[in-house]
Order: structure tokens, then sequence, then C-alpha cells
């Protein structure tokens, strides 16, 4: 029977939510007071953040969790404990603390699996990057929601060009629209955002919120029955079938990416730490780069004459060999002009020496010179701009690279690629099967949220 709902003066605070909030601030207080608060000190980083490489040892798991509670910048925490906030504390009311605890958590969870799941998409080097944030977590209750209260009238505010643009949709709009651009950008590979993170999240939200939400709300909800509502008179049920279908689409994209990555795991999971001296001038350096022969990503050495080295190497294709696989000794002459990716600056390079590669023809070792120029960077207006410098001859060039993924994507990829799978059939299922049972009808005059995005 359909009830017509009235507002009842009866208050229920979302504590769980406000604990949440505190409990983030908090450690967002400690991890950045070396930094005056603007952002998160590398050691926190480093002892608890969620590096997917290092979870092949059990005694690393807790960085699952603790990885939830971390935040790079002000910016970061922020708009995470404000979503939180927004869409967290009426699903508290609805859910129970308990419930709503285990959605929150649980959500987490699977957002590192999917994070981890899809290396071979985004990139092996994804593998050794640290992940933190409680946007995971905070997906699933906006996945949650969506099931939930796909009509609720939501009035947000975007800014462009610090100018607000404000308007009224559906939850139901705003949430596809915001998981669409999710699954869009991972597949794009946009660096810096862990947007598979959120699409698990997002997707374990869909599934649980099945199992976790109770049939009948009257203890939770703020609205109470007061008579049933004639038959004409009834909300529809359930998501809206065009709503319905995008969502679906969507789901068996994220699907097929999980599958994808299952069966390319072993061969898509490999990182190669490369350690560098490089000497010119009667000056040494020494330090450490990576680079994954999968795609090419590279992360280059902080100082300056094993950075640039490495860049040349990296650039010149000489760090991964088109022919030469298991092969030692190797007598390595390389001359012409390398381009630095992403601008349209050419520099002048003569790589001589011998070097060794292993069976992905990735270069394990060199002993050689390099002949290049510096290249100049400098910033106008915002501008980046990129200029070839002065004549730099590094007269001896030590390279030792090693591959530290080892069977990580065989070990760790594949059976989150797993777990990822089965994890969005299910929500395929409860959002083709079972939407019905898990929509909360509301009144029209129901208070608006109002988000600032």
């Amino acid at each position: 029977m359909v009830y017509e709902w009235s507002w009842s003066p009866r208050k229920v605070r979302p504590i769980a939510t406000y604990t949440l909030i505190v409990i983030n601030v908090i450690m967002y207080l400690a991890s950045s007071y070396q930094n005056y608060f603007a952002q998160i000190a590398d050691e926190w980083v480093d002892m608890f953040s969620y590096i997917p490489i290092i979870m092949i040892n059990p005694l690393q798991w807790y960085r699952v969790f603790t990885s939830m509670f971390l935040h790079g910048d002000i910016f970061h925490i922020f708009f995470n404990m404000l979503f939180l906030y927004w869409f967290g504390k009426e699903l508290e009311l609805l859910l129970g603390v308990k419930r709503y605890i285990t959605l929150y958590l649980v959500s987490g969870v699977l957002a590192t699996v999917f994070h981890t799941a899809f290396t071979p998409i985004i990139g092996s080097i994804s593998l050794i990057m640290p992940a933190l944030g409680a946007s995971g977590a905070i997906s699933g209750l906006l996945g949650a929601y969506l099931l939930i209260y796909p009509r609720r009238r939501l009035s947000m505010c975007m800014f462009y060009f610090f100018i607000p643009l404000c308007f009224t949709t559906t939850a139901a709009f705003f949430l596809l629209f915001w998981f669409a651009t999710q699954v869009i950008y991972g597949y794009l590979r946009f660096g810096g955002i862990a947007f598979f993170a959120h699409v698990g999240g997002f997707i374990a939200g869909l599934s649980l919120v099945y199992i976790l939400k109770r049939r009948s709300h009257v203890l939770y909800s703020p609205w109470v029955l007061i008579k049933p509502i004639p038959f004409e008179e009834r909300l529809i049920k359930g998501l809206g079938s065009s709503t319905k279908l995008v969502l679906s689409i969507l789901l068996l994209a994220v699907l097929g990416g999980a599958i994808y990555s299952m069966y390319m795991a072993p061969q898509a999971s490999s990182v190669y730490s490369v350690k560098i001296t490089a000497c010119s001038g009667g000056r040494c350096d020494t330090d450490e780069g990576i680079y994954t022969p999968i795609n090419g990503d590279s992360i280059a050495p902080s100082k300056d004459l094993p950075r640039i080295a490495f860049n040349r190497i990296v650039w010149s294709r000489v760090i991964q060999s088109a022919i030469y696989c298991n092969a030692e000794n190797i007598v390595i002459t390389q001359s012409g002009r390398v381009k630095m990716p992403g601008t349209n600056v050419f520099v002048d390079t003569v790589i001589k020496g011998v070097g060794s590669y292993d069976y992905r023809c990735v270069l394990v070792t060199f002993k050689g010179q390099i002949d290049t120029y510096v290249i100049n960077i400098r910033s106008i207006l915002g501008v980046t701009i990129a200029e070839r410098g002065e004549r730099l001859f590094i007269d001896d060039v030590e390279l030792v690279s090693q591959d530290i993924a080892g069977d990580a994507g065989k070990y760790i990829v594949r059976p989150l690629a797993l777990v990822s799978s089965i994890s969005t059939l299910l929500s395929l299922f409860v959002v083709v099967a079972k939407d019905r049972e898990i929509v909360e009808e509301e009144p029209p005059f129901a208070p608006h949220y109002i988000p600032w995005i």
C-alpha cells in the first residue's frame, strides 16, 4: 500500500555523519600541520596511503582503511566533507547507524579494489602511485542516494570564472551525469585523479543499498504515515526508463573494462625502477626514476643530472628496444632530435654506450655518455614555455633498472578485476530488477538540498 507522508517534528541527528566528518578533519589537521594545513605531509602519505603494489604483503592491508581518512590538500578535504554532509546525513537517518557505516566503509574498500583492478587501462604506473581520500566511500553514498531518492530536486550552483550559474534538477540527472563523467574520464586516462575508485565506490553503493536498506523506514525517516494515497496520485516508483537505460550502458562499459583487465593483468602490470648515476664536469648525482613499458609512462628523477639523462634515454626510446630482447652488451649509438613530450621543443641528443635488455626489451643496464642540451622552462602569465638552453655533456652515465611489479598483475590485479566484475554485475541486476524495491516515495514538497558544485 502507498501512503501519504507528512513532516514529523521528531528530530534525529545524523551522529555517524558528524563523527565521520570530525575524524576526517582531525586526521587532516594532524597530517598537514607541518605544511601549515595547506597539504598533507609526505611521511603521512608514505605510511598510510594506499599503494597497490605493496598490498601483496598482508601487513600492509591496513592502508585500505587508513587511506580513506587522508586528504591531499585543503580543497580535497573541504569538498569531500561537503558532499558527505549533503548526501550522508539523510541516508544515515534512513538506514540507521550500523548499516550506514557499513555502506560507507565497504564502498571505500571496493573503491580501492576498482582502482587497482583497472591498472591495465589506466597504466601500470598507478601500481606505485599513492591513493588517498574519502571520495570512494562518499561515491558509495551517491550510488545509494540515486536509487533511494531519484526524483529528489537538487538546487545547484556551478562557478564559471567566479560567476555562479544556478539551476535545479533531479538527483537522478545530477548523479547519473556525475557517474558518466567518472567512467569517461577514467577511460580517457585523465591524470591526477583516481576516477575508477569513484566508479567502484558508486557501484558498491548501487548494490549494497539493496542489502542494507530496510523495506520499512518508519523508525528512521522524518516523514510519518497519515493516510493512503489514491491510486491516481501515487508517485512513479523506481528509476525512469531513460535513467535506467543510460545507467545500464555505463555499467556494461565498466564491466567490459573489468573483464579486459582480468585477462590482461599478467601482461599489463610492469613497473621498472630506474637508478641513474650521471656525472658532468666533475659533479655526480644519483637518483631514481620510474618507467612502465606497457604504455611508456614515466616519472623522472628529481635531481638535475639524473633527470636529464633519464629523460633523454626515455625520449629517444633507447629505454625500450624493438629488436633487442634478452640481449647483453649491445653497443648503443643513438643520435638525432628528440621531442620533449607535450611541447614543440626538439633537442639534439647523442647517446653512446653499452647496454643490456631483458625479456621485455627494456634497458636494464647502461654505461656511456650523453651529449645534449638543457631545456629551460618558464611561466609567463600562467602559460608554461619550454625553450632549448645551453649545451650539456654528461660524460659518465650508469643505469640499472629492474621490474618492481613482479607478479602483482597475476596475484593482485587479476583477482581484484574478478571482484570488480562480480560487483558490477550485482549492481546491474539491482538497477534493472530491484530498483522499485529501494526507492523512497516522497511528496512534491520534500525539501531541497543545495550543493554548490
